[in-house]
């Protein structure tokens, strides 16, 4: 029997640490005795709330991150020399970024570069957070840009891929968002994948696929997240 004690602690790295669902993902890896090293990717002047002996804070500039995964170039100096995990919540909003050619970068083009980058320190498990419904032919272009960012992120070949798809999340979020907010009643109601989700589950369903170290990629539905993963209230 493996002895645990023994075992090698992780190091982690997490983009998107600052949004709803990176901060459960940051907050539950530094409770997480299996990891000794969280590595937060923040864009510069940034802050998390949370202080933690585990936790460093990595400015990064996403733009030259992006450069360096098109170019190859191996200049670039990483946060850690390697790393075991990944977590990915990149994402933004069309409020706060509505020309779409942005949107498209940092939905689908950063989430790619920060795969590429770990791959090179030999990362081997890629946690993404995408959306319901990604994985439909309907026209919208949010969907499809999720669906795009988890092909892209499917064939960065990584051993271990965990995707998942949440509903309308849950939590407290740093700003106030009134569709969302307006709908969080209605959507409590509602059956399967469909019902809104706690963040805490999702960031929780990611770090349990970390753990079960399980080859291919593994799609994490909204409705066996909540029922799973749901913590006491």
């Amino acid at each position: 029997m493996e002895n645990k004690q023994n075992t090698p602690k992780k190091i982690a790295w997490v983009a998107g640490a600052t949004g709803l669902i990176g901060g459960h993902i940051v907050q539950q890896l530094c409770d997480d005795n299996q990891y000794d090293r969280v590595v937060a990717f923040v864009r510069r002047g940034k802050e998390l709330s949370l202080k933690h002996e585990k936790l460093e804070l990595f400015d990064c500039d996403w733009d030259q991150i992006l450069e360096i995964a098109i170019s190859g170039g191996s200049t670039f100096k990483a946060p850690t020399a390697h790393v075991d995990d990944l977590f990915c919540a990149l994402g933004s909003t069309t409020k706060r970024t509505p020309d779409k050619t942005l949107y498209q970068r940092i939905d689908v083009e950063y989430p790619q570069a920060f795969a590429k980058l770990g791959k090179s320190r030999g990362a081997r498990f890629f946690g993404l957070v995408s959306a319901h419904g990604a994985n439909t032919k309907l026209p919208s272009f949010y969907l499809g840009m999720k669906k795009e960012v988890e092909q892209r992120i499917r064939d960065a070949d990584y051993p271990n891929v965990a995707i998942a798809r949440p509903s309308l999340l849950l939590g407290e979020r740093s700003e106030f968002r009134l569709a969302e907010s307006a709908s969080e009643w209605f959507c409590k109601l509602l059956p399967g994948n469909y019902k809104a989700i706690e963040a805490y589950d999702v960031a929780a369903a990611l770090i349990k696929a970390a753990a079960n170290h399980e080859a291919g990629c593994h799609i994490l539905e909204s409705a066996s997240m909540q029922k799973t993963y749901r913590h006491a209230e």
